[in-house]
């Protein structure tokens, strides 16, 4: 897997791995997002949002996607 590096494919990357219920890779994206040069704002946004998407991962893991193929 590639590390994104803009804001754009982060949330195609968080999104995949979101319909893959890989709350690993989600974490992953949280680490590489912290080192962006951003503002303290953005940075809390895309943190919270990573968290909460890793949070629904976990809980989904046994249910399949209806958009798996994305």
């Amino acid at each position: 897997m590639n590390n994104p590096t803009t804001v754009t494919e982060l949330m195609a990357e968080a999104a995949n791995a979101l319909i893959r219920r890989d709350p690993h890779r989600l974490e992953e994206l949280e680490r590489i997002s912290r080192g962006w040069m951003q503002t303290r704002d953005e940075e809390l946004a895309q943190i919270i949002l990573l968290q909460a998407m890793a949070e629904a991962a976990d809980l989904l893991i046994d249910t399949s996607s209806e958009i798996e193929s994305a």
